[in-house]
């Protein structure tokens, strides 16, 4: 007897629970009818539970768009300087192919030849062409004047270092020139045919 009453207060204890716990659809429908209401659309947009609820699911939603953004200019900027870099490649390699192909104003004297070939050389009025070497003066300021220029790229030059000086053609040299003073930085001789 004492077994019985044991296994009725198991089966008391074990049967409410598994009826819970197989309560389908149709339980909660009786819920339902028995008083257990749910809230209307109504009741829920006044309630502060839900309007709490919606305040954070817009701030979530404007801190992910606010993240877009964000992401997209960190992107943009991004590609800006990417296309910097790309540009910057480019001349580099540009000025490597042609330094490639003539390192010096010889390699491309000898590849063009006529481009040194220029017409005769008028020194200014007064003067005449002598021989001179670096460090000497030139009498005049004559002799570096705009009708005297030589472009440096066009030749393969190496550029001047400063701007107050400045390639002249004097016979058929070259010479670099300090125009304040006149003084010759540079020369090369028999430049030109």
């Amino acid at each position: 007897m004492r077994k019985l009453v044991i296994m009725a207060v198991a089966a008391g204890l074990v049967l409410p629970a598994t009826a819970n716990a197989q309560r389908g659809p149709d339980d909660n429908r009786n819920a339902r009818s028995q008083g257990q209401v749910q809230p209307t659309a109504q009741q829920r947009a006044t309630s502060p539970e839900w309007n709490a609820r919606l305040a954070a699911r817009e701030a979530y939603q404007q801190q992910q768009r606010q993240e877009a953004r964000r992401e997209a200019r960190d992107d943009r900027r991004e590609d800006r300087r990417d296309a910097r870099q790309d540009r910057r490649e480019d001349r580099r390699d540009y000025r490597q192919d042609r330094r490639q192909n003539y390192r010096d104003w010889q390699a491309y004297r000898q590849a063009d030849r006529n481009a040194f070939r220029r017409g005769a050389y008028v020194a200014p009025r007064g003067h005449r062409y002598r021989a001179v070497r670096v460090g000497a003066r030139l009498s005049t300021n004559l002799f570096w004047g705009s009708r005297y220029w030589i472009n440096a790229r066009d030749y393969y030059l190496p550029q001047p270092r400063y701007g107050y000086q400045r390639y002249i053609r004097y016979g058929n040299d070259v010479l670099l020139v300090d125009t304040r003073n006149g003084r010759v930085l540079q020369v090369y001789s028999r430049f030109f045919w």
